[in-house]
């Protein structure tokens, strides 16, 4: 710049004759200048961004951090240090990774309290000494806790088939059965040539959150003995699941609330209405993705009498199968 201000100074000295500046001299002066302003112009829209980059870098010091989009400015504005840049960038992203890794590490350390086979032998040992004292009850219970948490934990597939989540529906049962003693009861209805069904596909903890809403939100408010009855149906291609408990109803006000919020959830929904309850919302929704729209959950309930949680599922069967 100091070089286009000394031409300037030459050119107009030249300019000039007898102490006086021609017309003609005085526009190129002018033009001259107007270009002197350009170059200035010009000169400091390059350099700023240079010069704030340079305080975004500072302040990102000052904060413990470093902006990734500075580093990316940096081989364009700074081509000689470009390089040293890359190796602090470099060692950032170690330190970032560095501090995941330690994050994880407290993770598995946490996850690893609860180890699933820690949990199933834990159980084995407790079940072992409830037999080795002759506590049948306690031994089956401890038994039958055990086998839900293996299928529920370790088992990670999305379908299984319908005689694996009845086996974990009897395991949960027997379970609540300890608690609850006699006040419960569970049937389940299959047909003579039902061994097909059983074998067909389900999604899997299909069943018992449902019979777990029906304890708690259907029989353990009554005084009397409660009975859960689970009704395997086929129907052309599709297969029938009932759910059905003796307990408490529900009114038809809530009913239909219910069944609508069931019939606003799809495939492609997140979430967002609370009105059918987190159980039942995740399994419809669960159903709609691995078997579509038209499959679902469907309600009826009557107060006093009771309340029936319809199921319909395609009739399909493991591909190994």
């Amino acid at each position: 710049m100091l070089g286009v201000s000394v031409c300037l100074i030459v050119i107009g000295a030249c300019l000039v004759t007898d102490g006086k500046i021609s017309p003609a001299g005085m526009i190129l002066f002018i033009i001259l200048g107007i270009l002197l302003c350009m170059t200035i112009i010009i000169y400091f829209f390059k350099i700023m961004p240079s010069y704030y980059f340079y305080l975004g870098l500072c302040s990102s010091f000052n904060n413990g951090e470093i902006h990734r989009k500075f580093f990316e400015k940096i081989p364009d504005l700074f081509p000689g240090i470009g390089g040293s840049f890359e190796r602090l960038d470099s060692l950032l992203k170690e330190q970032d990774t560095l501090k995941l890794s330690t994050r994880q590490a407290e993770f598995l350390a946490l996850q690893n309290q609860i180890n699933p086979h820690f949990l199933y032998n834990t159980l084995d040992s407790i079940r072992g000494d409830a037999l080795a004292f002759g506590i049948q009850g306690i031994a089956d219970t401890t038994e039958a806790l055990s086998s839900f948490f293996r299928y529920t934990i370790t088992d990670t597939q999305n379908l299984v088939t319908l005689q694996s989540e009845l086996d974990n529906v009897s395991n949960y049962f027997s379970i609540q059965q300890y608690r609850f003693g006699e006040k419960l009861s569970m049937h389940v209805d299959i047909p003579d040539d039902g061994y097909n069904l059983l074998q067909a596909e389900c999604p899997k903890l299909l069943l018992q959150p449902i019979v777990e809403n029906a304890i708690f939100h259907g029989l353990e408010e009554k005084s009397e003995a409660g009975m859960i009855k689970i009704l395997i149906e086929k129907a052309d291609d599709d297969l029938l699941i009932s759910v059905c408990d003796n307990g408490v109803g529900m009114a038809e006000e809530q009913l239909i609330e219910i069944n609508r919020s069931l019939n606003r959830i799809s495939a492609s929904s997140h979430g967002e209405d609370k009105n059918a309850g987190i159980a039942l919302k995740n399994i419809c929704r669960r159903i709609k993705l691995l078997f579509g729209e038209q499959y679902g959950i469907h309600i009826s309930s009557i107060i006093g009498i009771g309340t029936k949680v319809d199921i319909t599922l395609p009739l399909t069967r493991p591909e190994h199968s």
